[in-house]
């Protein structure tokens, strides 16, 4: 007999609620996965299934907290040392998908058996072959998604010829994927996840007076951080606004920059906050690394994109979807961003980024997923 909370009002009655789906994801080891996840839950709670987010590195115990709190500090201070556990992750990836699996293989149960989802989908690429590999080993005969979200050219981790669909965000990666010999079928462009309050812009924005320009933080590194503000800071008749994220040392230290007049009074420094769809509807430009979630939360947002920096490994190529579909440019030494920008600016560059990044067809993955699901699980 269902529970209270397994039920729901249907026109005949009571009726059994849809599906149970258990999202695996990331809450810490940078925002795009927690994001993707969100979307993709908003979309499914409007369809009624009962969706839980699990944050996989939690799984893994001790070993796997450690690892997501260490991928900031990692990525931002020591990012060469990010970059050799990525190419050893890129050359021993069942390597790595075994320690996983060894890992989570007790938690992952336990939490299906209590859970007894009907699907189980992941946002994040170091939980594909463990989990596949949980549910082969245990019998359990729940279909298995991968929702792809790197951009351009995924990583090996990525790939798992056991997951049942694997959603990916543009027809590259499709083909991509064809090449390693995926079948066709088993593969869906879905775009990228992206959350709904990120208002998809339909119409160019116009400039009537001051050019808006929003920096995410900008740089991997601390002082290229900062150079970047500074330069930046220096364009005249402009509102410009930095976002530091959860970056502390970079806030402290432009906020100290800023008391010793070497930045603008002008710039508005914030640390973390919870409305970045505020400032991508106010923004013409951004300046943000390759994160893929950034660089399409701005492409909804109908904003020109300059890629500044990149986590070396994992974001390499993403810069090439902002190039190639003329969304805005790529400069990554900040001694060169003033006067690049204000080219963009005096030239009529940036009218034409603002036509064409209201025509990206990546950043709508939230509600193909929930669709796709909605078709082929009930």
């Amino acid at each position: 007999m269902p529970s209270a909370d397994e039920l729901c009002e249907g026109k005949e009655g009571f009726i059994l609620l849809m599906k149970k789906i258990l999202i695996l994801t990331a809450e810490r080891s940078g925002t795009g996965h927690k994001s993707a996840a969100n979307a993709i839950e908003k979309e499914l709670d409007k369809e009624k299934y009962t969706v839980k987010q699990v944050d996989s590195f939690t799984l893994m115990g001790k070993i796997g907290t450690i690892l997501e709190n260490s991928y900031i500090p990692i990525t931002t201070k020591f990012p060469i040392l990010f970059y050799i556990s990525y190419l050893w992750s890129q050359i021993f990836s069942n390597t790595m998908h075994f320690l996983i699996y060894s890992k989570l293989k007790n938690r992952l149960k336990k939490e299906i058996l209590e859970f007894q989802p009907d699907l189980i989908i992941t946002v994040h690429s170091m939980f594909t072959k463990a989990v596949s590999h949980v549910l082969r080993k245990e019998k359990l005969d729940i279909p298995f998604y991968v929702d792809v979200i790197d951009l351009v050219k995924p990583p090996r981790v990525w790939y798992d010829k056991n997951a049942d669909t694997i959603f990916v965000p543009t027809e590259d990666v499709k083909n991509t994927y064809i090449e390693k010999g995926y079948s066709k079928d088993k593969i869906i462009v879905s775009g990228f996840p992206i959350r709904e309050d990120i208002v998809r812009r339909v119409t160019p924005k116009e400039i009537t007076d001051k050019v808006n320009i929003l920096l995410v933080n900008p740089s991997v590194n601390l002082k290229r951080n900062i150079k970047f503000v500074k330069e930046v800071s220096k364009i005249e008749n402009a509102d410009i606004s930095v976002i530091c994220g959860r970056d502390d040392r970079l806030y402290k230290k432009l906020i100290t920059e800023q008391k010793n007049e070497n930045i603008s009074k002008k710039v508005q420094i914030h640390g973390f906050v919870n409305n970045i769809n505020e400032y991508l509807e106010k923004a013409h430009i951004i300046l943000a690394k390759a994160g893929p979630n950034m660089i399409l939360e701005a492409a909804r947002s109908g904003t020109a994109i300059i890629v500044t920096d990149y986590i070396k490994g994992q974001e390499n190529y993403n810069y090439e979807y902002v190039v190639n579909n003329d969304f805005g440019f790529k400069c990554t030494n900040p001694n060169e961003i003033y006067k690049k920008i204000t080219n963009f600016i005096d030239t009529h560059k940036l009218e034409k980024c603002l036509n064409n990044v209201i025509n990206s067809d990546c950043n709508n993955g939230a509600s193909i997923i929930a669709e796709y699901i909605n078709n082929n699980i009930n």
